[in-house]
């Protein structure tokens, strides 16, 4: 009997304790869950307090650490919530960190109560501070992870989400050979998430409207402005002050760099808009305390940028090194490198060329620095990059299989069996063309990439090379070698342009003439200070030319501009220059630049070394000089080009 009663009592204190650390654990859990919807609060405007979220945060995960080893699943939930990129005031380095501790609790949630969609978000979100971080193989390894996981997602609620991720993420990586599945990507989550109503997941919404935009910034503006206006109208519904911020400085950066409804230029009323805008996303961030943020380090830039144009070159270099320091403070390396860049041009074109040498030198000991790691970083990504599109590709096979082998079932066993042996063999032939097909496309995107970075770097190390030849300058007294001086950095910076409009092209192979005339007539001008008396005329459509060709004819007009503005109209008199540039149908190539200056240019004569000049290039280009002297100077130029 007494031993009857004492197992009785070890099973009833046994199952007491039980029920008394499930207890325990709810109310543990529901005190966490009270913390967590704090944190979550002072995420939200107008009560936004990043210093008391993370006091809650903190709270929230310190009690459920108390027994952790039932609480994995909800700690990992929490530090999803505390590191979502796209709501940051913390570096992403710190996020990074936060992440991998998160992530720890989430492997050791059992398997019997696994979460495959908060692995996924987690995944998803961890990949996107990993890329932003600049960690692109190890972005791609956890989006890539991420996605298998999707593979058994049901709704259309996961399947929009998942749509959104894939099309932010090829956006984001920069994958030119993707670019397409972007916007296939992210148009299907769009239909799915306005159809359903945009007050009902505007977080989810503004993030796809974030990812078009980025697709279609420089190239279409229409599409730009469009989905701008969608995203003003979801504000309503949002109250994270990072999204609005995010909003302001890219709109405004749209409105003081493409005109509006097919103006040819930007109205002072636009861009006095634009730059509201710019400042209106700092005022948030400032009211905010946000200073760990990406967002404000672009927008001091385009400040800087906007008070580089208008000559106000001490604000500029304040703004410029504002964006500095927050870049360095995210350790964005490749923001801080280019705004050291921005910061010596500003001072170049203050007069302080000494110390615009120091911020040189300090962008060409980075990029050069940086140049070697991105090279060493791609050549390990390309594997990686097949994988993750062949998993899509797969995905669609596997759909397209499983709907033919319905069908092949109602043919027989015998019928069934030798289509799917011609089936695997087909799929493995496919496979590997396809697999090839793909490793060919990576590698001519990389090598795009490639090419247009040495433009980039050809075009700064010029202006390098420019700058040397102002500090130079700066020392010699003797105005004619001065004026020698200020022709030889109009001439290299002629060449400068044409590669600068390569690697912002989307054709590395050719130039866009009009548009180049344009920037190198506008900065000659700017070089003597003639842009308010001299007006140009540009009487051409728009015309692409390789670049052995682009070069020559761009040192042509130079040594023409500048002949033209010094001696065409003396003693500060205003006047006109037109040029013109088509092709005949007599596979000529015929460019027309003409004044109505006093009339003499000297040019056919070969007076001088620019005249010396135009004649070799256009010797070079098989072409013929006609100067006319009528109510100005008129030069034609006939080249022969080569057949097609």
């Amino acid at each position: 009997m007494k031993k009857i009663l004492f197992i009785s009592l070890l099973f009833f204190s046994k199952v007491f304790c039980q029920n008394n650390t499930l207890i325990n654990n709810e109310i543990i859990l529901k005190s966490s869950k009270i913390y967590l919807s704090k944190a979550m609060w002072f995420q939200n405007m107008p009560q936004y307090d990043n210093d008391s979220s993370t006091y809650y945060f903190e709270k929230s995960c310190k009690l459920l650490k108390k027994n952790s080893s039932f609480f994995n699943q909800e700690l990992a939930y929490i530090y999803l919530q505390r590191t979502d990129f796209s709501n940051i005031n913390s570096s992403y380095s710190t996020l990074d960190s936060l992440a991998n501790i998160g992530w720890s609790y989430l492997k050791k949630n059992p398997k019997k109560i696994e979460n495959r969609q908060l692995e996924y978000d987690y995944l998803t979100n961890w990949s996107f501070i990993k890329l932003e971080n600049g960690n692109n193989k190890q972005a791609l390894k956890l989006f890539s992870k991420a996605i298998s996981l999707a593979n058994d997602f049901k709704t259309n609620e996961q399947k929009a989400k998942v749509f959104a991720d894939k099309g932010n993420f090829y956006q984001r990586y920069k994958l030119p050979n993707e670019q397409k599945f972007a916007l296939s990507y992210l148009s299907k989550s769009l239909a799915y998430y306005e159809r359903n109503g945009i007050e009902k997941k505007p977080l989810e919404l503004f993030l796809v409207y974030r990812g078009l935009l980025s697709y279609h910034t420089d190239k279409n503006i229409d599409s730009l402005f469009y989905y701008s206006a969608k995203m003003q109208t979801l504000l309503k519904y949002i109250k994270k002050p990072q999204k609005h911020a995010w909003y302001y400085v890219t709109y405004g950066r749209d409105l003081i760099t493409y005109p509006l409804n097919g103006d040819k230029k930007i109205s002072v009323e636009q861009y006095k808009k634009g730059k509201e805008n710019i400042i209106k996303a700092l005022e948030i961030l400032e009211k905010y305390n946000i200073n760990k943020n990406t967002i404000k380090p672009y927008a001091f830039g385009l400040l800087a940028d906007l008070y580089m144009n208008e000559k106000k070159y001490d604000l500029a270099i304040t703004n410029y090194k504002k964006s500095n320091k927050g870049y360095s403070l995210l350790k964005n390396r490749k923001g801080a490198e280019d705004m050291n860049f921005y910061i010596a041009k500003a001072y170049h074109r203050k007069g302080e060329l000494a110390t615009a040498l120091i911020y040189y030198e300090r962008y060409y000991k980075e990029s050069i620095n940086f140049e070697k790691e991105i090279n060493q970083r791609s050549l390990r990504e390309n594997e990686l990059q097949v994988n993750l599109l062949q998993q899509d590709k797969e995905i669609a096979i596997q759909k397209t299989k499983i709907s033919q082998n319905k069908l092949i079932q109602l043919l027989g066993l015998s019928i069934v069996s030798l289509l799917v042996g011609l089936l695997i063999f087909g799929y493995k032939i496919y496979r590997n063309r396809n697999r090839s097909n793909q490793l060919l496309a990576i590698k001519n995107a990389e090598n795009e990439l490639l090419l247009k970075e040495i433009h980039h770097r050809v075009k700064n190390n010029l202006e390098v090379v420019s700058s040397l030849l102002a500090l130079h300058s700066a020392q010699i007294e003797d105005q004619n070698i001065k004026d020698a001086m200020t022709e030889g950095q109009n001439r290299i910076n002629s060449i400068g342009i044409v590669h600068q409009k390569l690697y912002q092209g989307s054709n590395l192979g050719a130039v866009e003439m009009k548009d180049y005339f344009l920037n190198l007539s506008e900065s000659i001008l700017d070089s003597f200070g003639a842009e308010q008396r001299i007006e140009l005329q540009l009487a051409m459509e728009k015309i692409d030319l390789d670049i052995d060709t682009a070069v020559p004819l761009g040192l042509i007009v130079n040594e023409l501009l500048t002949n033209t503005i010094k001696y065409a109209f003396p003693k500060g008199e205003k006047g006109t220059i037109t040029i013109k540039l088509h092709k005949q149908s007599n596979n000529i190539l015929q460019l027309v630049v003409s004044d109505n200056g006093i009339g003499k240019s000297g040019v056919t004569n070969r007076i001088g070394f620019g005249g010396q000049l135009i004649s070799l290039l256009t010797q070079q280009l098989n072409g013929t000089i006609k100067e006319e002297n009528l109510n100005g100077t008129k030069l034609v130029f006939d080249f022969k080009m080569k057949a097609a």
